[in-house]
């Protein structure tokens, strides 16, 4: 049972922005698939984004320099680089298949392997997820506030995604966790596995890799 982990990238990611904005000296791609290859679980590595910037992919993953990572051409959307890399990953029925955002690129290898170790166990489907804090109200369709959500119910969801390879294929990668039709097992996620969207973002995780470091 190989794990293989699929990181799809978008059109926007060619940009100063997304998967290739740097931080601390590399873009976010090159920490993300670092990331999942020092959690010491996974075998493989597909990254997958539109054809026109293969290059810059192939170029920024040089600092990685793995022979167990590929670059295939994909969409211009993440779910037509999903089904794209899923295709050319080659795996067996029985394969552990990640889906990792590459703008999460600082998720723990312990959550990494806690997800694989969910799927291995029998989970179909498993994904990291942390508990929301917030108080979540709804409101109708005049902007007017009519209840209020049990937040001891609500999950904020992470990266990555882990799948039995054969259950994600009959569901079909655009959107695995909805179209799944199976239960999907949790695991603990991680602060650190917080998505890198703007400068804020990239202050806090700054902030979080730093006090780690210091303890």
């Amino acid at each position: 049972m190989n794990v293989i982990a699929l990181v799809p990238l978008e059109e926007h990611d060619h940009r100063l922005s997304g998967a290739l904005i740097n931080f601390r000296g590399e873009p976010l791609l090159s920490h993300a698939v670092r990331g999942l290859l020092h959690s010491d679980c996974v075998d493989r590595v597909v990254v997958a984004g539109p054809p026109q910037n293969l290059t810059a992919y192939e170029t920024v993953l040089e600092s990685v320099a793995d022979t167990r990572v590929r670059v295939v051409a994909g969409g211009a959307g993440r779910a037509e680089s999903v089904r794209s890399a899923f295709a050319a990953c080659s795996a067996t029925p029985s394969d552990v298949v990640l889906v990792h955002d590459p703008a999460r690129p600082f998720t723990p290898a312990a959550t990494i392997r806690a997800v694989v170790d969910s799927v291995r166990s029998g989970a179909l489907a498993a994904v990291p997820v942390e508990p929301v804090t917030d108080t979540i109200k709804l409101v109708d369709s005049d902007d007017v506030v009519c209840g209020t959500r049990d937040r001891s119910k609500l999950r904020f969801t992470q990266t990555p995604q882990g799948f039995l390879a054969d259950v994600l294929r009959q569901a079909g990668p655009a959107e695995p966790l909805g179209e799944l039709g199976a239960k999907v097992h949790t695991v603990a996620g991680h602060p650190h596995a917080m998505r890198l969207a703007t400068s804020f973002d990239l202050a806090v995780i700054e902030a979080l890799l730093t006090s780690e470091k210091r303890q």
